[in-house]
């Protein structure tokens, strides 16, 4: 499969029908507003749990091992190291690289790391983001020394694992520590074919997926929009698994097993703090998962990682919002429970500062 790689350039500007066909489609389908509009109603609702539990931000402790629980701010090797001291099967290696360390030191560990795996592709990303934020799949050196030239903080590489990609939200109950497997999420990445014919863009257009999430397909291959694919030939479009950056989440929560909960018992036993929060990671197919063989975690995220089972197409609002209040009372809960132990609660005005650090880490990545 070939792939296409981002490369900045004009912006593509789409017949006038065409954009506003699209702005339409995707209005339609909840999954694609604006993260403002969907969280209104969910804020409103944290908000009363806060009153109920008399803690507006109880739900900072439901993770004592990250940064406020894994609401912002958290450290990606945190979680990780964990996992590769105690449970080392289960991750995907990974190496984390100061930002203080000098460029050409940064640049030879990379080298070094990719060279003593299976070479590239590997992974780079920032060890503190959220959403995708920055997430790059490496494939030469040059594409290396040029994200490290560029960072804006410190950066873990890391393996790069093939097979099916799933995001699997658990929490356990700080006081019988019974792991639940609460959602499954499987990860696609949409493709297009080539006809011989049509340009890309006209393929991206086409596609009843693609098409949706066009504006962001017309920004990252600008330079190949005009390009005409050979019969037959599939582009990647999307690369990463993150629903911002184009990737199609379906609900597979079907696919939940003792054997998988087995699995996960062990991430917490490896993690001592964590409580709540979603697993992303790769194994070579379903039944792998189901088995509960051959995981390999990506990433560990807290708090405010979602259910992400709710964005598949065609789920009706009332029954996303209903799963994400679920999963906001029992952070709450959680929370209190931890808090009442002796854990750290991080308060509102604390929350704020870091999240207002977080935005402008976010831009120095964009």
């Amino acid at each position: 499969m070939d792939e296409l790689n981002a490369a900045p350039a004009a912006a593509y500007r789409a017949p006038l029908a065409e954009r506003l066909a699209i702005r339409w489609d995707r209005w339609r389908r909840w999954e694609f507003w604006p993260a403002w509009l969907f969280y209104l109603p969910i804020i409103a609702y944290i908000v009363w749990l806060g009153l109920r539990f008399r803690r507006p931000t109880a739900f900072t402790a439901a993770n004592p091992a990250f940064e406020s629980g894994g609401v912002v701010g958290e450290s990606k090797a945190d979680a990780l190291g964990a996992l590769m001291d105690g449970a080392p099967d289960l991750v995907a290696h990974f190496e984390r690289l100061d930002l203080a360390t000098p460029l050409a030191e940064r640049i030879a560990r990379a080298h070094a790391f990719t060279m003593a795996g299976d070479g590239y592709p590997i992974i780079l990303k920032p060890n503190i983001g959220s959403r995708g934020r920055g997430v790059a799949v490496i494939r030469d050196e040059a594409a290396l020394r040029d994200y490290l030239s560029a960072a804006s903080g410190d950066v873990i590489v890391q393996r790069y694992i093939g097979g099916d990609e799933f995001g699997v939200f658990v929490w356990r109950d700080p006081q019988d520590d019974h792991a639940v497997v609460y959602s499954i999420t499987q990860k696609c990445f949409p493709t297009v074919t080539g006809d011989g014919v049509h340009s890309l863009a006209e393929l991206i257009a086409a596609d009843a997926r693609a098409r949706l999430i066009a504006p962001l397909l017309w920004q990252r291959f600008a330079t190949r929009l005009h390009e005409t694919p050979p019969r037959g030939e599939r582009f990647a479009l999307v690369e990463i698994g993150a629903h911002c950056r184009g990737s199609l989440f379906l609900d597979a929560s079907a696919l939940a097993t003792p054997a998988l909960t087995a699995a996960v018992t062990r991430i917490f036993e490896a993690i001592p703090g964590f409580h709540f929060g979603r697993l992303d990671l790769r194994c070579p197919s379903q039944e792998a998962l189901q088995a509960g063989q051959g995981l390999r975690i990506l990433e560990v995220n807290g708090v405010t990682a979602e259910a992400a089972h709710i964005y598949h197409p065609g789920t009706p609002l009332l029954r996303g919002y209903r799963s994400m209040f679920r999963q906001w009372r029992i952070a709450f809960e959680i929370g209190a429970k931890n808090a009442a132990r002796g854990a750290h609660v991080t308060g509102p005005f604390e929350l704020l500062h870091l999240f207002r650090t977080d935005l402008k880490r976010g831009e120095a990545w964009q």
